[in-house]
């Protein structure tokens, strides 16, 4: 009765655990680096879309897309929104968005979207602002350089829902 393993039977075992490991080398890779890359580009497309979900609600019940009201102004970085009774104005700063409503009382609301990007250009014919071109995407950056991903465009007419509706 023999009490150990033979030569050729280790080199054997080390050879499949060899062979065995490449795979699971990639699929840990996958668990430890990939699945959490992909949670924070959905997280931060969730949140661009609840923007978004915003943005297009205030632009169907929208009067016009004023060029400056009060200390605001429409630009990259701002989107002014006229309503029945108010303005609002969309703010684009650090990673944030500010949803802001001028008028009788001062309503605030704000979105963190680290990872996202949001431009808008206000669409004007005869100087009055018709509609807003709305683009977004997703960059995550891996290896020294930003990878857009989940982009898109959207165009709103202001007042659209009004119009449908009748």
């Amino acid at each position: 009765m023999r009490k150990a393993f033979s030569l050729v039977e280790c080199v054997t075992i080390i050879a499949v655990i060899a062979v065995i490991s490449i795979p699971l080398s990639r699929l840990f890779k996958v668990m430890i680096y990939d699945i959490p890359k992909s949670c924070k580009l959905v997280e931060s497309n969730t949140s661009i879309l609840d923007v978004l979900k915003h943005i297009r609600k205030d632009i169907n019940s929208a009067k016009g897309f004023p060029q400056s009201f009060q200390e605001y102004s429409t630009d990259a970085n701002s989107l002014l929104i006229e309503q029945q009774g108010s303005v609002i104005c969309y703010l684009l700063q650090d990673g944030k968005i500010s949803r802001i409503v001028i008028g009788d009382a001062k309503e605030k609301i704000t979105w963190q979207i680290p990872n996202g990007k949001i431009e808008w250009r206000v669409w004007r014919k005869n100087g009055e602002g018709f509609a807003v071109e709305v683009k977004k995407c997703v960059e995550l950056k891996s290896y020294n350089r930003a990878d857009k991903k989940m982009e898109n465009a959207y165009v709103y007419f202001a007042g659209a829902y009004k119009e449908a509706k009748n």
